[in-house]
C-alpha cells in the first residue's frame, strides 16, 4: 500500500509538469490579436472570403487588392496578411499567400468555434477572459478590471480586452444582455470545456523549484569553447553580431532540422535546396541564413562551397538539449548570456534593446535571441513587451562567463568618438541635403515658399548630388522634376518626378492625377514616372501606381538611396533601379546590401594581411577563409576570392598576385604599398570632385 509521503511526492510531481506546461503553454502564445480592417460585423465573414481567394491563388501579389468589396472596402493582401499569418491560416510562400495545414480545415470546415480555437491557441488571455465573463456577466470595464487584478497586468487603456471580447462577440461565444453587459453563449461554455487555461498562479510563481529543470554539464565539444571565453576575456571581442534569421516558428527545432541535414559533408547547393524546400523558402532567403549558420558557430566550410556541421553542432544535435544550443550561440555571438542577466528583474523590451546597442546590437538582433532565450525556457514574458530571466535561466548563467559591461560601454564610447571625428565635409554636405528632404516632405509651405516648392528643389539637389543631370520646373501644367542620365548604351533615360509634400506626412491615390501625369510623361518623352512623398497611405494607390507604372518612392527610401550613393559609389544605372516599378527598390537594395557586406569583409582582410603575410609568406583566399571562419563577417571562399582579384587590379593595386598558376582559392597574395595605393585613389578622387565642382 502507497504510504503518504509517497502519495505527496506524486502529487507533487504532477503539479510541477502541469505548471510546467502551463509555463510553456504562456511562453508559445502571443499577446496581441492582430487588427483586421473593417466593422467587426463582418470579419468572420472576412475571413472566410480572404480564405477562399487564398485557395484560388489570387494572393500571388501583396500589394494587390483583394475582390471583397461585396463586404467591405478592399486592403492589400499585405495588410490582411498580418492577421491570417497571426493565426496560422496561411503562410508565406516566394512573396505569395498560400494556404496552412490550418488553414485548408478551416477552408473545409470554416465554422466559428474552429477560429476560436486557432486565436485561443495563439493568443494570450483569450479564453481566459471568456472564463471570466462564464461566472458573472460583466462589462467590458468590469472584465478588463477583474483580468488585470488576477493575472497582474498593467494595461493603460481597453483596448486590449475589446479586441477579445469583439472576437468572442463575433465568433459567438458571448452575447450582449443589456446595461453593456456581456454573458457566456451556450457555444462559449463549450469551449471553455475544450480549452487548456493558464491559471493567475502559475504566472505569480517567481520561479519553479529548483529541481524542475535539470541543467546538464555542456558535451566536451561545446565546453570547450566556453573555456576559451573564461581564460581569455579578450576571446569576447571576436563574438559577432552578424544578422540572424532562421525559419519561424519553432527557430531552435528548425535550425536543429537544418544542422542535423548537414551531419555529413553536403553541397551548398543541395543544403540550400533542402531548407527551400524544407521550409517553402526561396533561395534567395536561403543564402541570407548562410552567414548567421557560420558566425554561430553550427556550420562551417570544409571545402569550397562544402559544409558541415561543427563540433558542437554535432554535440548539440546528440543531446537535443536547447540549453546547449544556446550555449554554442553565446560562444559566437555578443549579448546572449548577458540578455538573461540583463533581465534579471522585470525588464521592459526596449531597455533590453537599449543595452544590447552596447554590444553592437540593433533591436532586430537582440529581438532574434530575446526569441531564442524565450523558446530554450530562459526567458519569459512577463507581460505585453516585458521579459524577466526564469528561474532556470538564472541558474544557466552561473557557469557562463559573461562579457565586461564596463568595457564593451567604454569601447562603444570610443568608436562612437572615433566616428564623429572622421566625419567629413562632404558627408555634412550630404546631411543638409537630406535634412532639407525630410523637412519640407511634411511642410508644403516650407522656408516661406509658395506651396510644395521647397520640396520640389530639395528633390532636385539630392538627385544632382547623386550625379544625376536635373531640372526642376514646376508650376501648373508641367511635372515639378525631370531626372535625366545616360545608361550602359550612352543613352539617355527620362525620368520625371512628381513631388508631394504632405502635412500630414501621408500620400493617397486621390492626391494623383493620372491624366497629368501620363501628359507629363508625353511631354518629355520620359521612360519613367516617379512619385515621391513622405509616406504612402495604403494598398490602393500602390496598387494603382503599378498598374500605371508609376514608381512610389518616400523621401526616407530616397535618403537611404542618396546615403548609399555617397558611401558605396553607386552607379546611376544601380540607382534608378529604383524608378522601375516591379521590384526596382528590392533590387536596389539587395545590390546595396552586397556592396556594403564587401566592404566590411576588405576591412577585415585587410588587417590580417598586415598581422600574418610575414609569417606565412603571403596568403591566399583560402588561408584568409580559414583565418576569418570565426569572424563577424565569416566571408564565404568566393567571397574572398572575389575581393582579393578585386584589391590586386591594377587601378587598385594593393594586392600583388604570385605568377603560379594555382587554382583561384590557392594563390597567394601580397600586400604591397598599401599606404601609397590608398593616397593615389584619394588624390584621384579629389582631383575628380574637385573638376566636377568647378564645372557646377
Amino acid at each position: 500500500m502507497m504510504n503518504q509521503k509517497n502519495i505527496d511526492n506524486n502529487e507533487s510531481k504532477t503539479n510541477s509538469i502541469d505548471i510546467q506546461k502551463q509555463k510553456n503553454e504562456w511562453r508559445k502564445k502571443a499577446w496581441t490579436i492582430p487588427e483586421i480592417r473593417g466593422r467587426k460585423q463582418i470579419w468572420y465573414t472576412l475571413v472566410k472570403k480572404l480564405v477562399e481567394l487564398v485557395d484560388l491563388g489570387q494572393a500571388y501579389d501583396l500589394d494587390a487588392v483583394p475582390d471583397v468589396q461585396e463586404i467591405t472596402q478592399s486592403q492589400s493582401w499585405r495588410t490582411y496578411a498580418t492577421f491570417l499569418k497571426g493565426v496560422g491560416l496561411v503562410r508565406n510562400q516566394a512573396g505569395r499567400l498560400m494556404l496552412s495545414d490550418v488553414g485548408m480545415k478551416f477552408l473545409a470546415e470554416p465554422t466559428q468555434r474552429y477560429l476560436a480555437d486557432q486565436i485561443h491557441d495563439r493568443f494570450r488571455l483569450f479564453g481566459e477572459v471568456l472564463s471570466i465573463l462564464e461566472i458573472e456577466p460583466a462589462t467590458v470595464e468590469e472584465t478588463d478590471k477583474q483580468l488585470c487584478n488576477r493575472y497582474g497586468l498593467n494595461w493603460k487603456n481597453l483596448s486590449n480586452i475589446r479586441r477579445r471580447m469583439d472576437w468572442l462577440e463575433v465568433l459567438g461565444l458571448i452575447q450582449a444582455i443589456g446595461n453593456h453587459k456581456w454573458k457566456v453563449t451556450d457555444a462559449g461554455r463549450e469551449a471553455l470545456k475544450d480549452w487548456y487555461l493558464i491559471k493567475p498562479e502559475v504566472l505569480k510563481l517567481t520561479f519553479l523549484e529548483s529541481d524542475d529543470i535539470e541543467i546538464n554539464n555542456p558535451p566536451e565539444e561545446i565546453a570547450i569553447l566556453l573555456q576559451h571565453l573564461a581564460g581569455k576575456p579578450e576571446m569576447h571581442k571576436k563574438r559577432c553580431t552578424y544578422n540572424i534569421w532562421v525559419p519561424s516558428p519553432n527557430r531552435i527545432e528548425n535550425l536543429r532540422i537544418i544542422i542535423q541535414n548537414a551531419s555529413d559533408q553536403i553541397a551548398k547547393s543541395d543544403l540550400f535546396e533542402f531548407i527551400a524546400n524544407k521550409f517553402n523558402l526561396r533561395l534567395s532567403s536561403v543564402e541570407s541564413m548562410l552567414p548567421f549558420l557560420k558566425a554561430s558557430g553550427l556550420l562551417e566550410e570544409v571545402g569550397r562551397n562544402i559544409y558541415i556541421a561543427t563540433p558542437a553542432a554535432k554535440a548539440w544535435l546528440e543531446t537535443g538539449n536547447d540549453l546547449d544550443f544556446i550555449r554554442i550561440l553565446h560562444a559566437n555571438m555578443q549579448f546572449v548570456g548577458e540578455m538573461i542577466k540583463v533581465a534579471e528583474c522585470d525588464t521592459i523590451r526596449n531597455d533590453i534593446y537599449a543595452r544590447a546597442k552596447l554590444y553592437g546590437l540593433n533591436a532586430e538582433k537582440a529581438r532574434w535571441i530575446a526569441g531564442f532565450l524565450l523558446e530554450a525556457g530562459l526567458l519569459e514574458e512577463t507581460q505585453y513587451l516585458h521579459l524577466k530571466a526564469t528561474h532556470t535561466g538564472m541558474r544557466f548563467i552561473v557557469d557562463l562567463p559573461l562579457a565586461d559591461v564596463s568595457r564593451e560601454v567604454s569601447e562603444q564610447k570610443k568608436k562612437s568618438d572615433e566616428k564623429e571625428i572622421a566625419v567629413s565635409p562632404s558627408i555634412s554636405k550630404l546631411e543638409q541635403v537630406c535634412n532639407r528632404l525630410h523637412k519640407t516632405a511634411i511642410d508644403p509651405g516650407a522656408e516661406g515658399k509658395a506651396s510644395g516648392v521647397a520640396f520640389e528643389e530639395a528633390i532636385a539637389d539630392i538627385f544632382c548630388f547623386m550625379g544625376f543631370e536635373v531640372r526642376r520646373i514646376g508650376g501648373s501644367g508641367d511635372t515639378d522634376v525631370v531626372v535625366k542620365w545616360r545608361n550602359e548604351e550612352d543613352k539617355y533615360i527620362v525620368a520625371i518626378v512628381d513631388a508631394k509634400s504632405k502635412t500630414g506626412g501621408r500620400v493617397s491615390h486621390t492626391d494623383i492625377s493620372d491624366i497629368a501625369l501620363d501628359t507629363h510623361k508625353e511631354k518629355h518623352n520620359a521612360d519613367y514616372v516617379v512619385i515621391v512623398g513622405p509616406e504612402f497611405s495604403d494598398g490602393t494607390i500602390r496598387a494603382h501606381a503599378r498598374k500605371k507604372g508609376f514608381s512610389l518612392v518616400t523621401e526616407k527610401q530616397l535618403t537611404e538611396i542618396a546615403r548609399a550613393s555617397k558611401e558605396l559609389g553607386l552607379s546611376l544605372q544601380e540607382i534608378a533601379l529604383a524608378f522601375q516599378t516591379c521590384n526596382g527598390l528590392s533590387q536596389l537594395e539587395e545590390i546595396i546590401s552586397t556592396k556594403k557586406r564587401k566592404l566590411d569583409i576588405i576591412s577585415e582582410v585587410i588587417p590580417k594581411f598586415l598581422g600574418e603575410q610575414e609569417l606565412l609568406d603571403g596568403l591566399s583566399p583560402r588561408d584568409m577563409f580559414l583565418l576569418l571562419r570565426d569572424s563577424n563577417e565569416s566571408p564565404s571562399l568566393d567571397e574572398l576570392i572575389n575581393v582579393f582579384e578585386m584589391l590586386a587590379r591594377e587601378e587598385i593595386g594593393i594586392l600583388k598576385r604570385d605568377d603560379g598558376k594555382d587554382s583561384p582559392e590557392n594563390v597567394r597574395y601580397i600586400l604591397k604599398g598599401a599606404e601609397k595605393a590608398i593616397n593615389h585613389l584619394r588624390a584621384l578622387a579629389l582631383a575628380i570632385e574637385k573638376g566636377i565642382q568647378v564645372r557646377s
